[in-house]
């Protein structure tokens, strides 16, 4: 990663450790909800608690990388640019 980050990029990181939490926190709470009737009706109960805040991060990673891939083009764009005007 680069030193020098956007304020957007900074937001969606922030919202994938968000994202995180959402998860663990459902993960947690399901599982222990669940736990006193059976064990494994607990396992598949936090998974399925876990499945939006995982979502969440999934859907957060594709814009962040989409975000990096649009300041990678930027960049080769101006360059491109410089180089189409130098003589010849």
């Amino acid at each position: 990663m680069h030193l020098k980050r956007s304020t957007l990029s900074l937001l969606i990181s922030f919202l994938i450790g968000t994202g995180w939490g959402i998860a663990l926190i459902g993960a947690l709470s399901m599982f222990f909800s669940f736990l006193p009737s059976h064990f494994l009706f607990a396992l598949l109960a936090a998974v399925l608690g876990a499945v939006p805040g995982l979502l969440l991060v999934v859907f957060l990673e594709y814009l962040l990388l989409k975000s990096e891939i649009l300041a990678q083009l930027k960049k080769q764009t101006h360059l491109l640019e410089k180089i189409s005007h130098l003589p010849k």
